[in-house]
């Protein structure tokens, strides 16, 4: 059977050290809130640079005069451009707060009961899938070598995560899925020559 080739041995490094929904969907939602924070105090500070830039504004708009438009020409476009960013970050800040409302909502409804689902199936038949995988791969018979480095993939990226992430019940899913997945095709193809045969 053929080993990884550089590309893929790579990306099973990547794999390795991947980002976990769960696991790190704290430290997402805390980015995205200190951005949000952020965000207002930008905000704030240009609602205070307006306030202290609008009183002279008003007395130069007030006078409409050629002479004082030219001459603080600098300090209107400098007014105008602070009311755009407030209105700029208003918006933002909308927007951002409703992204993390919806990431919330969609991390406790949809993610983690599905997530409890697949975490419980995975502890119930982990250990049996990785035997029977490592089984067909011991087997390396070629009629199924294109699995058998799907699964040889799968197993580089695991070998390559310490013990304490192994533990994590998510690092398990995202072996176990793959496998099981890879096991369906397997089993699909010994019907498929189980078949052949009859017929032959």
């Amino acid at each position: 059977m053929s080993k990884l080739t550089k590309k893929e041995q790579k990306e099973t490094e990547i794999l390795a050290k991947r980002i976990m929904p769960k696991t790190d969907f704290q430290k997402i939602i805390e980015h995205d809130k200190t951005y949000y924070n952020i965000l207002n105090q930008a905000l704030e500070y240009n609602v205070v640079k307006q306030d202290i830039m609008s009183v002279k504004y008003k007395k130069i708009i007030k006078k409409q005069s050629k002479d004082e438009i030219t001459k603080n020409i600098d300090l209107l476009v400098d007014f105008a451009e602070t009311s755009l960013k407030i209105l700029d970050f208003q918006a933002k800040l909308r927007i951002q707060q409703k992204l993390v409302d919806d990431k919330e909502m969609h991390f406790d409804n949809v993610f983690l009961p599905q997530f409890e689902k697949e975490s419980k199936e995975a502890k119930e038949n982990f250990l049996k899938v990785i035997n029977r995988a490592k089984v067909i791969v011991d087997e390396n018979n070629n009629y199924f070598e294109s699995l058998i480095n799907k699964i040889n993939y799968e197993f580089a990226w695991w070998d390559k995560v310490d013990e304490k992430s192994k533990k994590n019940e998510e690092y398990v899913i995202q072996l176990y899925k793959p496998l099981k997945r890879i096991l369906a095709n397997y089993d699909k193809k010994i019907e498929e020559l189980k078949t052949d045969k009859k017929y032959k």
